[in-house]
């Protein structure tokens, strides 16, 4: 699953999808295995980063206390409040206190309480992959074990409040979430350098072969503090995901076809052991209208530093959406193969759904919904209507979404998908009767 960015109005969706894969069963082993407790990888962003946090923390039977226990609350007067509280301009004005520290700490105070990211490693818990973008090469930054080892550092003891604030440090409106890098000081070499990041500086033709390969090899390097390293990162100054992808897609797309992810969910398709993948993402995208086109006069420094900032992030979860599309595909025609192909693939056989939850799926009578959600501000507070339209959207958009009713065909899950002929029709696949 992925997770958008866009305040509390992303958060209050992925709550939705997540309670709608909550109602389903299918029958498993004997037993009957609720979707949700199926979901293996969660990559995250900004606002989608508190919800996939709080499902890889609490588990699926506490969901809907992120709904009463920060979703429902003034959280926008909170840190406006703390803005203005003396004591926290004293911590702002005379020590290392800075505006993501605020969010931060309203993160612990409602729902984390200092909670590390060991606490993510619960049994049966979602790896869950909160994503960040590094200010000084612009790269995604992923809070993985692998990269904090790149770091020399400990991922399962940073707060997992401290994650969340830096995947959401919107820019100008809170200040970057800074790390120091361990590589540079005594620890230098004592994590060993994995051979995939050797591999792919070494040989000369990689960067032709697999460029986006040489680049992460490239980052990874340069954080370690390896040889001819292209940057000096002592220090990391972490901002919103959505600047580099606000979809959470790239390290998705890694996690599923990389072989050095620590899912090793390639290792499976090619061993023959998944059947079925599925690849929801999430799109909180609010789409409202600005008002700058229907004036002549110029647009003022508040909208234009909006759209600098606005736009790109639409542009790139376009084109981050494009690339997952294009990853799904492939997957899904290389388990069309055909088991008796040259060297009789074991993937053969496997079925792929990809599902795009966006608000522009709503049905015509749904228009209504639509409006709503689409215009939510991003902000971290949400009216009562508009949390449980965003929460409603979530769920709507799952459950009527043709390759979703097709997996829940394809599982003889309950509640029952609907008309079996127009569900195949809308998420086909070979080997369905064409009739």
């Amino acid at each position: 699953m992925a997770f958008s960015g866009g305040g509390s109005r992303a958060a209050a969706l992925g709550l939705g999808v997540l309670n709608e894969l909550a109602t389903a069963a299918y029958p498993a082993h004997g037993k009957s295995e609720s979707l949700i407790d199926r979901v293996k990888v969660v990559s995250s962003v900004s606002g989608g980063s508190v919800v996939a946090a709080w499902f890889g923390f609490a588990g699926p039977g506490r969901l809907n206390e992120l709904k009463d226990n920060f979703l429902k609350q003034d959280n926008m007067a909170t840190l406006e409040w703390q803005a203005v509280n003396p004591l926290t301009l004293a911590r702002l004005a005379f020590s290392g206190y800075t505006r993501i520290d605020v969010m931060r700490d309203l993160l612990d105070r409602e729902l984390f309480h200092g909670a590390r990211f060991a606490a993510l490693q619960r049994p049966g818990a979602p790896l869950v992959v909160m994503n960040a973008t590094d200010m000084e090469s612009g790269e995604v930054f992923a809070f993985t074990p692998q990269r904090f080892d790149d770091l020399c550092s400990d991922l399962n003891q940073l707060p997992i409040s401290v994650a969340v604030s830096a995947s959401a440090a919107f820019p100008v409106a809170l200040s970057p979430m800074s790390l120091r890098n361990y590589s540079y000081e005594s620890c230098k070499g004592a994590i060993p350098s994995p051979g995939w990041i050797d591999a792919g500086l070494s040989f000369p033709l990689n960067r032709y072969i697999n460029l986006e390969e040489y680049k992460r090899a490239r980052y990874a390097n340069a954080l370690r503090n390896g040889n001819d390293a292209y940057r000096n990162e002592h220090y990391l100054h972490l901002l919103d995901g959505g600047l580099a992808d606000n979809q959470g897609v790239q390290s998705l797309s890694e996690v599923l076809v990389s072989p050095h992810s620590a899912a090793h969910i390639i290792r499976g398709i090619n061993a023959g052991h998944a059947k079925r993948i599925v690849v929801i993402s999430v799109n909180a995208r609010s789409d409202a209208d600005r008002d700058i086109g229907k004036e002549a006069a110029v647009p003022g420094l508040l909208k234009v530093v909006d759209t600098v900032i606005g736009t790109p992030i639409d542009g790139t979860t376009a084109y981050a959406n494009a690339s997952l599309q294009d990853l799904v595909a492939t997957l899904k025609s290389a388990g069309e193969t055909a088991p008796q192909a040259p060297g009789h693939p074991l993937f053969a056989g496997m079925r792929v759904y990809g599902v795009a939850i966006d608000f522009d799926q709503f049905m015509p009578e749904q228009h209504n919904l639509q409006n709503v959600v689409k215009n939510i501000g991003t902000t971290w507070t949400l009216s009562a209507a508009q949390l449980q339209a965003a929460i409603d959207a979530g769920k709507i958009l799952l459950r009527q979404h043709p390759c979703y009713q097709r997996l829940l065909l394809d599982l003889k899950a309950r509640p029952a998908a609907g008309d079996e002929a127009t569900i195949r029709k809308g998420c086909p696949f070979a080997g369905d009767d064409p009739s």
